[in-house]
């Protein structure tokens, strides 16, 4: 057996369902443009101010550099969820930090998605989506948003099948930016 014919067997047959990213096409052609406003994937066109550098420089001076605990800093979760109770008043809403959107998303689907089962998307969509949904085995299914970039709650009830665990939804929505219609939310949120 080749090298090659190793390394392809050793690599998960789930990953076979990945497919590389459009937006690198995207980052390949602004590489190209002169002086260009990267707004891509959270990156500001701007250097981080000097004071938020130095408090960073003096924390990890005084020692904090090293992981923290799993679900965040103590008095980063007490401090968040103080807010989360004033905002929302459900003692049944609990603050867990994560290292970014992402890697949340994939521990909640972790949680709730089985091999089958199905998450409703809203296209356009983020790129990850669908690909944090494969790798767990489960199944994406798209709900058309063109050309409004707008919720339609009809839609969602068309798409739900007994196999739908999860609707996934962010708004404003990346990666249009639209901002979701509250009556149109809280209808999903019956349909969920």
């Amino acid at each position: 057996m080749t090298r090659h014919e190793r390394l392809e067997r050793a690599i998960a047959k789930r990953m076979d369902h990945l497919e590389a990213s459009g937006i690198r096409r995207v980052f390949d052609l602004a590489r190209t443009l002169t002086d260009p406003v990267n707004l891509s994937i959270g990156q500001p066109h701007f250097d981080v101010p000097e004071p938020i550098k130095k408090a960073a420089c003096d924390a990890i001076e005084r020692g904090f550099n090293s992981y923290t605990v799993t679900q965040g800093i103590p008095e980063l979760r007490l401090k968040l969820q103080s807010q989360i109770d004033k905002r929302h008043g459900h003692p049944d809403r609990q603050v867990f930090v994560t290292s970014g959107t992402s890697g949340g998303i994939l521990l909640a689907l972790c949680c709730f998605i089985d091999p089958g089962d199905e998450v409703i998307l809203f296209d356009p969509y983020f790129v990850m989506y669908p690909h944090l949904i494969n790798v767990l085995g489960g199944r994406p299914v798209f709900v058309d948003t063109y050309p409004s970039f707008q919720l339609d709650p009809d839609q969602v009830k068309e798409a739900i099948t007994p196999r739908t665990k999860a609707i996934l939804i962010n708004s404003p929505a990346n990666p249009t930016g639209a901002v979701y219609a509250k009556d149109a939310l809280r209808e999903v949120a019956v349909l969920a």
